[in-house]
């Protein structure tokens, strides 16, 4: 009887852990979004990858630990980890995120000038390139 208890409690702790893992991704994914600009169909999409991910995530956790029972401490646990996630490390995360994003702004900034006159000097040379090219096509 005490192992079957022990078993439960151990699936408790894993889908803490779990939950906590999972928000962990998503503010991950929060902190992309937050460097770089994404279209709405791009945040959809990215949405989506997510959720399917952490489906399998919980999928895979029920079934290596329970043999695929749902449980409903299960769930609780992982709301649980997610809650205590958001609550504590999450806040500081974005707050850190946010503090080094106009500084990556300025860097990105700095380091697309030169990006940008070397993208505008190899179109040049490929404009005149490709005008040689056809005037060696039409002088045949």
């Amino acid at each position: 009887m005490a192992e079957l208890i022990y078993d439960e409690v151990q699936l408790f702790g894993v889908c803490l852990l779990l939950g906590m893992r999972l928000a962990f991704f998503y503010d991950i994914v929060r902190i992309v979004r937050l460097f770089i600009r994404h279209k709405d169909w791009i945040i959809d999409i990215e949405d989506l990858v997510f959720w399917l991910f952490t489906a399998w995530q919980v999928f895979e956790t029920l079934f290596r630990y329970n043999r695929g029972a749902l449980r409903a401490y299960a769930f609780l646990g992982m709301f649980l980890g997610v809650l205590v996630y958001m609550l504590t490390i999450s806040r500081l995360l974005l707050k850190l995120a946010q503090m080094i994003v106009p500084y990556w702004k300025k860097i990105l900034h700095f380091c697309s000038k030169p990006l940008g006159s070397f993208r505008r000097y190899i179109r040049k040379m490929l404009k005149n390139v490709s005008s040689q090219v056809k005037m060696a096509m039409k002088s045949r």
